[in-house]
């Protein structure tokens, strides 16, 4: 254990340097050096002398007094020799805790030189690099850089992006929001997409929900349920997302149109058109919405249920699902074809003339002397239209006036009011009439 009773501040080594020996330096006050009074407490801030320092004679007993007014003070028996006052100074705060008389004195705190603005300068200018890449950074995200900004978003941001390009009529944008490509654009141009906007107007887009943040995030795939509507008519559906590239995108982006089962038994769905291009027996691909769906049979009309949201599914039932009916235009071409047929008896004076349906008994009647007049058709009915067949019926009772010579030289005037029936083969220009 460090014995601390020497007398000397601080121990053993107060300021540095090597601790003395012998008596003399236990005796002797050292220049340079504070000696503590008995009391063990430091002295007040020591006069000075002229010679720079005041040295006690003797130790001092005690704490030095100050002087009271009628004189006294000091240590006893000693009285400090008198100091200039312009050489005295108070002592400075915390006095007990500065170095003691004797060892250098430094004069009050200077403040520390001026440091190097070179760092500075350094740092200001790579943090200004770093926000120059930075900018250019997100100049390059924000512009499209490697990829439209909206396909970064989620799944729900995706499909609302692919509405708005196709309400735009850009079909290649469309397109890219989606992971399974069409094998034909044939109907996937600009041109086609704005007919189809313009006859059916893209609206109202709302994202119902979208699951993709939370484990759809994790697993890669999502459901985005979104509602818009197409001229009139809302579509409502649930889109399957997933990720591609860590890009969320829709399985397709076009609905494919497969052949309709069945379609080589079916003669009317031969005769598909869309956009005025006949299908055939081929895949089509499409946008959803207004379709330009036709026929190249000028006596039919097709309709099909709207190609809307829920058809772009992979696995979504992708047939057209086309209705045939029979058009005005049709049943007039019957009509005509069965007064063209009647229309041969008048041209014809034999009792039964080539290519008109009905003909004249010829027991009691002269060959050759017959007169035909014109057919009253009105109560014949065009029906049942058949698609498969491209056939129609036709059925009801008309009415010929006819004069006629008989064989006894006699003349007889009257009306033939046979009921016809037949089919008419609608895959033919002009209709085939066939009489049973």
């Amino acid at each position: 254990m460090t014995d601390w009773s020497g007398g000397r501040f601080g121990g053993p080594n107060p300021v540095g340097g090597s601790d003395p020996s012998g008596p003399e330096a236990h005796d002797t006050p050292q220049p340079g050096r504070w000696e503590p009074g008995t009391s063990g407490q430091p002295a007040p801030w020591p006069p000075q002398s002229e010679s720079g320092r005041w040295q006690p004679s003797t130790p001092a007993p005690g704490p030095w007094q100050p002087q009271g007014p009628q004189g006294g003070g000091g240590w006893p028996g000693q009285q400090p020799p008198p100091m200039p006052p312009q050489q005295w100074q108070a002592p400075p705060p915390g006095y007990a805790n500065q170095p003691p008389p004797g060892l250098p004195m430094f004069g009050p705190p200077q403040p520390p030189p001026p440091k190097s603005r070179k760092p500075l300068v350094i740092t200001l200018v790579a943090g200004g690099a770093v926000i120059v890449v930075v900018a250019v950074v997100l100049a390059i995200t924000l512009a499209g850089g490697s990829g439209n900004s909206k396909k970064s978003g989620s799944a729900g941001d995706v499909v609302k992006a692919y509405l708005e390009a196709l309400s735009a009529g850009n079909a290649e944008e469309a397109l890219s929001y989606g992971i399974d490509q069409p094998a034909s654009k044939e109907l996937l141009t600009d041109d086609i997409l704005k007919k189809q906007t313009a006859e059916w107007p893209i609206t109202n887009i709302r994202i119902l929900s979208d699951d993709s943040s939370g484990a759809g995030a994790t697993i890669g795939m999502a459901s985005v349920h979104v509602a818009a509507n197409f001229g009139n008519k809302t579509s409502d559906a649930t889109l399957q997302m997933k990720k591609n590239d860590d890009v969320w995108k829709l399985d397709s982006a076009a609905i494919k149109i497969q052949p309709t089962p069945g379609a080589e038994n079916y003669a009317a769905s031969k005769t598909l058109t869309f956009f005025g291009k006949p299908a055939g027996d081929s895949t089509v691909y499409v946008f959803p919405g207004w379709i330009d769906l036709g026929t190249s049979n000028t006596y039919m009309t097709v309709s099909a249920k709207p190609m809307l949201l829920d058809q772009l599914s992979l696995f979504s039932l992708s047939w057209i699902q086309p209705s045939f009916v029979l058009s005005d235009k049709g049943t007039d071409a019957v009509n005509a074809q069965l007064k063209d047929a009647l229309g041969k008896c008048q041209s014809s004076n034999l009792l039964a003339p080539p290519g008109c349906p009905v003909k004249l008994d010829p027991d009691g009647y002269a060959e050759g002397t017959v007169a035909w007049g014109p057919a009253d058709l009105s109560k014949i009915k065009v029906q049942n239209f058949d698609p498969y067949r491209l056939t129609l019926m036709f059925s009801g009772e008309i009415s010929v006036p006819l004069t006629v010579k008989t064989t006894s030289g006699g003349t007889d005037q009257g009306s033939l009011t046979p009921f016809l029936f037949g089919t008419a083969d609608m895959a033919k220009t002009p209709p085939e009439l066939k009489f049973n």
